[in-house]
């Protein structure tokens, strides 16, 4: 089941995503972006991860780090002020400038699996607010 979060949209902002998977095999999807497609789901996903069997993959299918069934691990995105984006696995930097958006995100999709659990976290200075 796919849920979403909306999110204020800011020119520079950390979000930090906090997920728990209850079955490390089912795996999970996130998606920040933006936009509604006309049938609830992004229409715009600039930033994406996904997990199978405790590997987690950036947007390019890159390997990038794993996680273990009722762990929670944090993957935090920063978003720079020329819409470069940089991310961190657990506090280690991953990627540093890694892909350029063009939307500022505003929503946040979800591939949920059984009892798996997304906590969002969004800061930003309220003078970037769009």
């Amino acid at each position: 089941m796919f849920v979403y979060q909306s999110i204020t949209g800011y020119n520079k902002s950390i979000i930090d995503l906090s997920i728990s998977v209850d079955d490390a095999e089912s795996g999970f999807h996130v998606a920040i972006g933006s936009g509604d497609d006309g049938g609830g789901a992004l229409a715009y996903s600039g930033i994406m991860f996904s997990g199978y069997e405790g590997y987690i993959f950036d947007q390019s299918g890159d390997f990038v780090g794993g996680y273990s069934k009722d762990v929670t691990f944090t993957i935090s995105t920063h978003i720079h002020d020329d819409d470069h984006v940089s991310y961190y696995l657990n506090n280690d930097l991953i990627k540093n400038n890694y892909t350029t958006i063009t939307n500022k995100p505003n929503r946040i999709e979800f591939e949920k699996h059984g009892e798996s659990i997304l906590y969002i976290a969004h800061k930003a200075d309220s003078s970037d607010a769009l």
